[in-house]
């Protein structure tokens, strides 16, 4: 017959102490143990115990089990249990034999184990502290045309594909902010306003949907994913305009997960990325190339209707693909997220080209050596 205790709360914090579990060893014919005058009471066998651990399938499958068959016997004159089953602790030396004597029953040494765990004790709950309110106040100051101080005009004239402008049917938008956060997160927006000033500053070229995701942003708001990837190009181009540097590198990580490039289409887009000095999307086309058949990228890709200077970002691409290591100390070989991260460390800024963030590092001292 078994008896199942209460359950032993482990990985949680302790609380009190359970209620004393006791188990009875009997010794029988304790006086017949070998035994030297003068010296504390031996014995090579003291307790047999047989182990099975046993994990219960929640639905009634079959169980898990693991643990010792037969008995394992510890010796309390070692610190090790007979067998291979691992250390055990005891008491070598637990009273003299002359006083063991007076407590025998029917010439039976009756010893109680007595065994109690930790409960789990409550969670100590930490004290409540509101977050910093910086950024849910500037929110509120979004749009807010009361405390405004600068006025915008957004739409009108929007520029074709190929260049040439046109009238677009859409009125214009007009938009309230605060120069201060303009000043800090847009600042080429705010160079081109005053605050204060009586006549709004007109803004073409731009959505009016697009410039709301801006001014959002710089007053500490999360454009959604949707969004970034739907207007991904529209946001990386307003932001690459109006200087919101983080903006852009996160817009144009969007477009970096969501494009799907081709030998097509490659041309087109590593111009583009070069154009705008977007250096992930250019890495992200240069490693398409180096992994890419090479015939085919031959037959296919026009290589002189690509900027000459991006031969060595494939020259690079294609170097980096024979290294096994995915992270490099070497500044020629690092990828541009982990130049991006090594230059805001250094209080960098992390908007250009691989090549000028490479200079940047450099010329700050240490950058060839410092390990991303």
């Amino acid at each position: 017959m078994s008896t199942r205790l209460e359950p032993i709360q482990i990985g949680v914090p302790t609380g009190r102490l359970s209620d004393w579990v006791i188990a009875p060893l009997y010794f029988n014919e304790f006086a017949g143990l070998p035994t030297t005058k003068g010296e504390h009471v031996t014995t090579d066998e003291a307790i047999g115990v047989q182990f099975t651990f046993v994990v219960k399938h929640q639905n009634g499958g079959e169980d898990l089990s693991n643990g010792w068959i037969k008995p394992v016997k510890f010796a309390p004159t070692s610190s090790i249990a007979v067998g291979d089953v691992g250390p055990s602790k005891g008491y070598p030396n637990f009273a003299r034999r002359e006083k063991l004597m007076n407590y025998l029953v029917d010439g039976t040494l009756i010893v109680e184990v007595h065994m109690r765990t930790n409960k789990p004790g409550q969670q100590s709950a930490a004290p409540f502290v509101p977050e910093n309110p910086t950024f849910q106040n500037l929110l509120k100051d979004f749009c807010n045309d009361e405390t405004a101080d600068v006025k915008f005009e957004v739409g009108g004239t929007v520029e074709s594909a190929k260049g040439s402008r046109k009238r677009a049917n859409t009125p214009t938008t007009a938009f309230h902010a605060h120069h201060y956060a303009l000043r800090w997160n847009a600042p080429a927006l705010a160079d081109m306003c005053k605050p204060g000033d009586d006549s709004p500053t007109t803004i073409t070229n731009v959505r009016p949907e697009i410039f709301k995701h801006l001014l959002y942003y710089c007053y500490g708001g999360k454009i959604d994913k949707e969004d970034l990837q739907s207007d991904a190009k529209d946001i990386i181009e307003a932001a690459d305009r109006f200087g919101i540097v983080s903006l852009k590198l996160e817009a144009e990580a969007c477009f970096v997960d969501t494009v799907e490039l081709t030998l097509d289409n490659i041309v087109e887009i590593v111009t583009y990325a070069d154009s705008k000095n977007l250096a992930l999307l250019k890495e992200h086309c240069m490693d398409f190339l180096s992994s890419a058949n090479k015939i085919e990228v031959a037959k296919r890709v026009s290589f002189d209707d690509m900027p000459s200077r991006l031969v060595t970002d494939l020259m690079v691409a294609l170097a980096r693909s024979e290294i096994k290591s995915s992270v490099s100390v070497d500044l020629d070989l690092m990828r541009v997220s982990q130049l991006r991260k090594l230059a805001h460390e250094k209080g960098l800024s992390v908007d250009g080209s691989r090549e000028m963030l490479i200079n940047a590092i450099k010329e700050n001292g240490e950058g060839g050596e410092t390990e991303a």
